[in-house]
């Protein structure tokens, strides 16, 4: 409702805006801004304790100028030059590195440890060894994971259980059908695979059963 309001009265607010803006600018002096009560207040008891202050403050006070000559400043330690010098000579030492190439960018984010800990692992074998669980999840174990990575068996139950990798859906278009991307893909794959190996090994035993039986 506001906006609404605002939005209507800003026609009249701007009307001959540019001519009253000039009609300001062309005085010769500004209206002064309104003054508090509390500010009059102050004042008075300002002009009923120091009748003159006005005076007083458009004089110079030879008082004020001989208490600032007695005012100084004494320092202790060591001059500024002498500690800039020193840390110039500490720095050759420790001279700024030549090379301002901008570092390569690490394929995961980050640096990846050399060595590796017993019961961790890092983040490239975390998405190996899940990966590999989606995809094949009798052969890829936990405690086949956990003897290959040097792994806690309960951490890998866990790490199995709450995470897993991603699969892209490719959705469906006019010209090819909605197909799966990631692993589930190859998970697909090698159950496909292994249907037909079971196939072709049960055909090669119906041909050798009917080989014998010709024979007898």
């Amino acid at each position: 409702m506001g906006a609404l309001v605002t939005r209507a009265l800003r026609p009249i607010r701007s009307f001959n805006i540019e001519n009253r803006a000039h009609r300001v600018i062309s005085k010769e002096k500004p209206d002064p801004a309104p003054t508090y009560p509390q500010n009059i207040a102050d004042l008075k008891r300002t002009l009923e304790a120091v009748p003159d202050i006005d005076e007083k403050l458009d004089k110079k006070d030879p008082g004020l100028d001989d208490r600032l000559k007695d005012v100084y400043v004494t320092s202790h330690g060591r001059p500024e030059d002498d500690i800039t010098r020193e840390r110039q000579r500490q720095s050759t030492d420790r001279p700024l590195p030549q090379n301002r190439e901008l570092l390569e960018d690490y394929e995961l984010g980050f640096k990846e440890p050399e060595r590796v800990s017993y019961g961790k692992t890092t983040l490239r074998h975390a998405i190996d060894f899940i990966g590999a669980h989606q995809m094949n999840p009798k052969e890829a174990t936990p405690s086949k994971i956990a003897l290959e990575y040097k792994l806690k068996e309960d951490d890998v139950h866990s790490v199995l259980k709450y995470f897993k990798t991603f699969e892209v859906y490719i959705p469906k278009s006019k010209t090819s059908p909605a197909i799966f991307a990631g692993p589930a893909t190859s998970r697909k794959k090698l159950e496909e695979h292994e249907a037909t190996n079971k196939l072709e090994s049960g055909d090669s035993k119906k041909v050798l059963v009917n080989e014998e039986s010709v024979k007898t």
